[in-house]
Order: C-alpha cells, then sequence, then structure tokens
C-alpha cells in the first residue's frame, strides 16, 4: 500500500509540472517584461547592477546583496533546485553559471524554461556573465555599459601594480589546503593585484594542496577567507606553523568573502583591497 501511494503521489506531482511547465511556456508572450530566475549570487547581484532587478522573480538561498535579494523567494541552493517552486513563479528564463546543469538541467527538461549557462572561470568572465544576464533581461546597453566600466578599473588597478615586488602568495579558502589556482577568477585577482599565486602549479582552479606542496611554496603573504578557520591553534600546527607568512604575522583576512569569491560587480572592490593589502609586502 505504501508503494502504491508513493507512486500515485509521485504521478501527481509529475502532472503538477508538467501542468506548470505549459503554462510557464505561455505565461510569457511576445513583448511582455521577462520573468527571471538565478542560480547564482552573482549573477543577482549584476541583475540588480544593471536595473533589472524587478524582473527577477526568484533567486538562491545565499543570495542577500543588495538587500532586496534577501526578500525574494529563494528556490535552489548550491545542489538542486526546488522545481515546484520554480514552476509556480512561471519564469521565462533561468540564468546560472557553468558549473550549475545539476540544479538547471531538471528545470529546462521536466518545466521547459530555457536555461542560459554563463561562464564562471576567469575574471575576464565578468564581462560574458554580465552580457548574458543583459541578454535575458532585455538590459543589453546597460550591462555594456556596467562591464566597460568594471573593466576600465580592472585594468587601471593591474596597471598600479606593474613594477613592484611581488609576493608569492596563497589564497586559503578552506582547510586543510583549498587554495585557489591558477584556472579561477581568484588566481587572476591575484596576479592583477600584484601577486604571485603560489598555487599556480596546479590545473585545478581550486586545488586542495597537500602539506608538502604548502611547505614548499612557503608564501609570502596568506589570504584566508572569513569563514575559514585559522587562529593561533591552527597556524601553531603544520604545515602552517613553519611557513614564513605565519612567522611574519602576513596572515590577512578580506572584509567580506562575498567581495572576493562572487564574480560579480563587487570583485572591484575585492581586487582593491587585495591590491592594497599585497602593496606592503
Amino acid at each position: 500500500m505504501r508503494v502504491c501511494a508513493l507512486g500515485v503521489a509521485i504521478c501527481a506531482f509529475g502532472v503538477m509540472l508538467a501542468s506548470c511547465a505549459a503554462q510557464t511556456k505561455n505565461s510569457a508572450p511576445a513583448g511582455t517584461s521577462p520573468r527571471i530566475v538565478s542560480l547564482a549570487p552573482s549573477l543577482t547581484e549584476i541583475a540588480f547592477a544593471i536595473g533589472c532587478g524587478e524582473r527577477l522573480v526568484a533567486d538562491t538561498v545565499f543570495d542577500d546583496y543588495p538587500a532586496v535579494a534577501r526578500a525574494l523567494p529563494h528556490v535552489a541552493d548550491t545542489r538542486t533546485a526546488n522545481l515546484e517552486l520554480v514552476a509556480a513563479l512561471h519564469p521565462t528564463i533561468v540564468v546560472a553559471l557553468h558549473d550549475q546543469e545539476a540544479e538547471g538541467s531538471p528545470i529546462e527538461r521536466q518545466l521547459g524554461i530555457p536555461v542560459s549557462y554563463l561562464p564562471n572561470r576567469d575574471l575576464g568572465d565578468l564581462t560574458a556573465d554580465i552580457d548574458g544576464v543583459g541578454r535575458a533581461c532585455d538590459r543589453t546597453s546597460q550591462a555594456a555599459a556596467l562591464a566597460k566600466s568594471l573593466t576600465q578599473k580592472i585594468a587601471s588597478i593591474a596597471s598600479a601594480s606593474r613594477g613592484r615586488p611581488r609576493p608569492h602568495v596563497l589564497y586559503l579558502l578552506g582547510l586543510p589546503g583549498f587554495a585557489a589556482g591558477k584556472h579561477s577568477f581568484l588566481g587572476d585577482m591575484i596576479e592583477a593585484a600584484g601577486g604571485e599565486n603560489v598555487a599556480s602549479a596546479s590545473d585545478e582552479p581550486y586545488p586542495d594542496l597537500n602539506a608538502e606542496a604548502i611547505v614548499r611554496a612557503d608564501p609570502d603573504v596568506i589570504i584566508v577567507a572569513v569563514d575559514t578557520p585559522f587562529d593561533k591553534d591552527v597556524r601553531a600546527q603544520m604545515p602552517w606553523r613553519v611557513l614564513r607568512a605565519v612567522r611574519d604575522g602576513a596572515v590577512l583576512r578580506p572584509p567580506s568573502d562575498d567581495i572576493m569569491e562572487r564574480n560579480g560587480p563587487r570583485i572591484v572592490e575585492g581586487l582593491s583591497w587585495l591590491h592594497s593589502a599585497l602593496s606592503g609586502h
């Protein structure tokens, strides 16, 4: 009986999704405003920055900037999307990052809602993300203006970083040794801010360095994510206690993880902070 009841429930849910999907496909006839679901905080920030925040109908549980984003329905986390909630909102398009197929594919497959996957590997991908969000919400001119402004600011900071000593930097995202590698926008930020990324030997964007690799790298500066524990008890352990950066007190934390780890409009704030933080090393 339980199996039968479960089967009925699943079938009912499937019928509901199919019905909602049909409604969604017909809910935005030509000439009407887009209804957008964002599956990434960085894309949500871009949407608000180019003036299409009012066209967002949902975002993720991690969306908290600007403050109004917190009031939107949260329909996804880092692994899954709530298909029932998504369908009930009748979006016309979903914007997601390149590695979010796990969340996006069921939306496209079961609900028939198109998902636009945008790149998010390199710092330069920021312009593609802005362009993609701008196209999704019919704000292409505003998107182009924002992309140009941010590109100029990034170039200015990178130019100011040239010609000075380049400290060796480890960006620690988590223990035991999760770091920003060379194929990541954080790795690009280290270089643009005037540092040498000690994790650039790895081909992974976010490698988990072992103790031997960390000791061998012996960074001049360690940037530790705000949400990563790195108190004196951790620093007293191997491999940290033998590192130059720990001995010299060159262990720094950004003012916010979000301005560093979201490849959105506030990344310039993060890059500016990083440039200043490395200037004394």
